[in-house]
């Protein structure tokens, strides 16, 4: 089993009214087998651990059939697969060292 260590750069912005920021984190080992979600659980974990605020994201069903996953993945729409959301966007995808860009999903609501 291959593992990978990475770096996120992840939007966190705590509301509306905040300015928000890109911020760098850290995860190691990293299972090329993770969903794009299962990795952001890892690092959910880590923040809860040492006391930070989680990253907050929207998911549902994780079977890439609601959308409601949607987020930016280097610049891309559910990251580099096509035809493929973001919770069934493997590790696989990525290598290690790599760093990651992660953005909330650019749409409004409709009227």
């Amino acid at each position: 089993m291959s593992e990978m260590n990475l770096t996120l750069k992840i939007w966190r912005q705590k509301n509306a009214a905040d300015k928000g920021k890109m911020v760098d984190y850290k995860v190691n080992s990293i299972s090329e087998h993770m969903s794009f979600l299962e990795m952001m659980d890892v690092l959910n974990e880590q923040l809860i651990n040492s006391g930070d605020d989680p990253v907050a994201f929207d998911h549902d069903c994780r079977e890439g059939i609601c959308g409601s996953c949607s987020m930016f993945i280097n610049g891309e729409a559910h990251g580099p697969v096509k035809g493929t959301t973001t919770c069934q966007l493997h590790m696989r995808s990525f290598k290690d060292g790599d760093t990651i860009y992660i953005e909330p999903f650019r749409a409004n609501a409709f009227p």
